[in-house]
């Protein structure tokens, strides 16, 4: 049998050494999925559990364009192991029982691991062309996919069985969940050392905030960043984030609260299978076919409205997840090739910024409008919102190839 053409890219040593520890890694992040709420919530009330989480979030996306500054300004690996270390701190000290101390104390160490995670993302994306020849890009990405879907379907299952046997411990059972994602991070720091990196001089000087508006406008000449950039930021904020909160309150109206499990993994196994497809297939339009692998989110919103089956709604969840892991995989390879290298870590980070920012309003005003309108108007508002904006920037040819013409 012939091995993934995805895999193809582990015979490059230095990738294959920083994909181990990020493959082991992505199965701490999503352990910390399950162990952070259940830590939270045994010692406070489920408002505090949403602070924390705020608090995490609104980090990670604070923190993005200083991660990218400083990953075109220092080694990569470097700024990603140096993020690494200091979650495994904060690990360490939830493993410790931090939860159970007033609540400033587990909100700042989320603040302090949403910063961490915000400064290593565009550090990570960055780094890739520095491990494998440009021809393995879009398999290096889509390996990347693969490796974080796997791992939020194997995370939090982990997560779950470490709950259950620290149950009576401290912050309710959730220490050897936290003991089990500090050993992922240093794992990670450790695999980091390896990856042998070059330090960009061109990206040493000049102010953080220079460097920034440097980033910014290498976004603004290419047209088709930006226009994708404000996609995602309009499909998040109305589109994306609405359907990731109202799922599971819709379950639990229809009495089907216990399904919510399976289709989140259902979405993540459908983005594998999209990851896999895409590392062997380069479309002549990759553009297109980005853009169009979001607009699959549209079948999940119409199963929503339809009240439709369990079977029909996790179909749909993996055909999202597909679409999600295409787009992906297409994006971040176009940003590779069309990118210079001494200003990678910049633009995935205002990509971050721009994608992300309004996200955690988008979790917050849904189920606020769902109270007052019903969920119906809200996805029907969704649903036209996302056919707006995956046939508008088609418009673009620039769109359509990712590529400057």
């Amino acid at each position: 049998m012939r091995p993934p053409a995805f895999a193809a890219v582990l015979r490059h040593e230095r990738f294959r050494r920083v994909w181990a520890g990020q493959a082991a890694s992505s199965v701490g992040d999503g352990i910390t999925l399950v162990a952070l709420p259940g830590a939270v919530l045994a010692e406070h009330s489920t408002t505090d559990l949403g602070v924390v989480l705020g608090a995490q979030s609104l980090a990670l996306v604070a923190a993005a364009l200083v991660g990218g500054v400083l990953a075109d300004r220092f080694r990569r690996s470097r700024v990603m192991a140096a993020a690494d270390l200091v979650r495994l701190v904060t690990a360490v000290c939830f493993a410790l029982g931090a939860a159970g101390a007033p609540l400033a104390v587990p909100v700042l160490l989320a603040l302090t691991t949403g910063f961490a995670a915000g400064v290593f993302t565009p550090a990570f994306a960055a780094l890739i062309p520095d491990l494998v020849p440009a021809e393995d890009l879009p398999k290096a990405n889509a390996l990347r996919s693969i490796t974080v879907r796997t791992g939020q379907v194997l995370g939090p299952a982990l997560g779950g069985l470490l709950l259950t046997a620290g149950s009576g411990g401290a912050s309710g059972g959730a220490g050897p969940a936290f003991w089990a994602d500090a050993v992922t991070f240093a794992v990670s720091a450790l695999t980091l050392a390896g990856a042998r990196d070059v330090r960009r001089p061109g990206a040493a000087g000049g102010t953080v905030l220079r460097q920034a508006r440097e980033g910014f406008a290498a976004v603004r000449e290419r047209p088709w960043v930006l226009t994708i950039i404000v996609q995602g930021t309009l499909q998040l904020l109305l589109v994306m984030a609405p359907v990731a909160v109202l799922l599971p309150i819709l379950l639990e109206e229809r009495g089907e609260f216990a399904a919510y499990g399976p289709m989140v993994a259902l979405q993540a196994g459908g983005s594998i299978v999209g990851g896999m497809v895409i590392a062997s297939w380069t479309p002549r339009s990759p553009g297109t076919v980005g853009v169009l692998g979001l607009g699959l989110l549209a079948t999940q919103v119409l199963c929503l409205l339809a009240a439709a089956p369990l079977a029909l709604l996790g179909a749909s969840m993996a055909v999202t997840g597909f679409g999600y892991a295409v787009f992906n995989v297409t994006w971040a390879s176009a940003l590779h090739r069309a990118i210079p290298a001494d200003m990678l870590g910049r633009v995935f980070a205002i990509d971050t910024l721009g994608t992300y920012g309004l996200q955690p309003a988008g979790l917050a005003l849904a189920p606020v409008a769902a109270s007052a309108f019903g969920p119906g108007p809200v996805l029907w508002v969704g649903l036209a919102a996302l056919a707006v904006t995956t046939a508008v920037p088609l418009g673009l040819r620039q769109v359509r190839m990712f590529a400057d013409l």
